[in-house]
């Protein structure tokens, strides 16, 4: 069985919905475009006999320094005084808890905006910790991380983390 509806819609009514549409419209515009981040680079420390102290027989150095190992770019903001906030947080595949990930920001980059913040080392737990902020597009936003706590007390081991960035709009 079928059936069929047919409905008549005078041109009076048609120009009231495109009246009602284009109000409404204007007075609730679509929600503002998101801001991007995107992050490339990465990091692969191996630790081995060159990292030993004195040679056979000696300790492991403690700290590990790598700069320039990441790039952030902030884009597609509203303009120089939208502000944002990066926040960091990592995610362990494998990690020994005797280890300890930092991170900070070695540049300023480049763009219309300003940042402010994150050249002292902020230590990367599994809760987001905010990093730091700024105004508008920036570009090239080198990162440096730190590695403390290897020791030759921390078993031989593949330690793997991820570190996740997230943008945050601000008021």
């Amino acid at each position: 069985m079928t059936s069929s509806l047919t409905l008549f819609i005078g041109q009076q009514t048609i120009m009231k919905i495109l009246f009602w549409t284009v109000i409404l419209g204007l007075l609730f515009p679509a929600g503002a475009e998101a801001i991007d981040l995107s992050a490339s680079g990465g990091l692969m420390r191996i630790v081995g006999a060159s990292d030993l102290v004195s040679g056979a027989g000696s300790n492991l150095h403690t700290t590990f320094d790598d700069a320039g190992a990441t790039s952030l770019s902030i884009v597609n903001t509203s303009g120089s005084n939208d502000r944002w906030r990066i926040d960091v947080r990592r995610s362990d595949a494998t990690w020994h808890n005797a280890l300890r990930l930092y991170v900070k920001r070695i540049s300023d980059g480049s763009g219309g905006g300003t940042v402010t913040g994150g050249l002292s080392h902020v230590e990367i737990s599994g809760t987001p910790v905010e990093f730091f902020s700024g105004e508008g597009d920036r570009d090239g936003l080198f990162l440096s991380y730190q590695l403390t706590g290897m020791s030759v007390s921390v078993s031989p081991n593949i330690y793997s983390t991820t570190v996740i960035f997230t943008v945050v709009d601000t008021p």
